[in-house]
């Protein structure tokens, strides 16, 4: 039996149609998220002072306790030197008068005071110590410098901002999803992951962290973030992501 053009054509359209419908069903089980750095700190000054030196540039690679800067600290290193000097007279004097009250010359009363004073000084020249390494600014983890706020000469306010700098190393991978993904998150899963615009061709394993305990009431979607070791893909931090959610375990219903 021979078919119209007009049939032939309604066939190929209803395939077509199925095709697509196929191909959207496919895509949909990718879900797009953001990827972002899991570690991503904001290096600060504890204290208000000049800018002496900045060994790091943007882009740089450092290690965690990497001395990042350094802050003027000329007039600290003299208190340091200065209690130095003071320690050294109170620690002969301590020895002298242990002497003299073994001797039974000086009373415990005496002694106990140039203890105390000696005591004293060493907790000066500690915190004297202390401002000293405030003034020195080290990176607290391995990672990348991405901003390089202050140059040598400048001037910084307490808590105002030096550095940033991240660990692309592990990666969170967040999403929002809708409530008829629930089902599908079970503790401990691992799900494909892929980067469509760096790295195209390659599927990757991610594991679960977070399920949002509280739904947006806006949008009706939860955050959900997946963890994922980035040493071997070496993905830039913000790259798009998706994720492919295995099926919901099956329930067994007792008869």
């Amino acid at each position: 039996m021979s078919t119209s053009p007009r049939q032939t054509r309604a066939v190929l359209w209803s395939l077509a149609t199925a095709a697509a419908l196929v191909t959207t069903t496919v895509q949909a089980e990718w879900m797009d998220g953001i990827s972002q750095p899991l570690e991503r700190i904001t290096i600060s000054s504890p204290v208000e002072e000049i800018v002496e030196k900045v060994n790091v540039n943007e882009g740089e690679s450092i290690k965690s306790g990497a001395v990042m800067a350094e802050l003027l600290s000329s007039s600290e290193h003299l208190e340091v030197e200065r209690l130095g000097i003071l320690l050294e007279k109170a620690q002969t004097d301590f020895n002298a008068m242990t002497q003299l009250v073994a001797e039974k010359i000086e009373s415990e009363q005496a002694l106990s005071e140039v203890e105390t004073a000696l005591k004293s000084l060493k907790i000066e020249k500690k915190i004297a110590q202390n401002d000293i390494d405030e003034r020195i600014i080290r990176s607290p983890i391995n990672g990348i410098v991405v901003f390089r706020l202050k140059d040598p000469g400048e001037s910084i306010g307490r808590v105002e901002p030096l550095f940033e700098v991240i660990n692309a190393d592990q990666l969170k991978l967040q999403f929002f999803m809708s409530t008829r993904e629930l089902p599908r998150l079970t503790e401990g899963l691992e799900a494909e992951v892929r980067f469509p615009n760096v790295r195209p061709d390659a599927v990757y394993t991610a594991k679960l962290a977070f399920v949002d305990p509280q739904i947006d009431s806006r949008s009706g979607l939860y955050r959900v973030r997946f963890n994922f070791d980035n040493a071997v893909a070496a993905v830039k931090p913000g790259a798009r992501v998706q994720v492919n959610l295995p099926d919901a375990p099956s329930v067994s219903r007792a008869h």
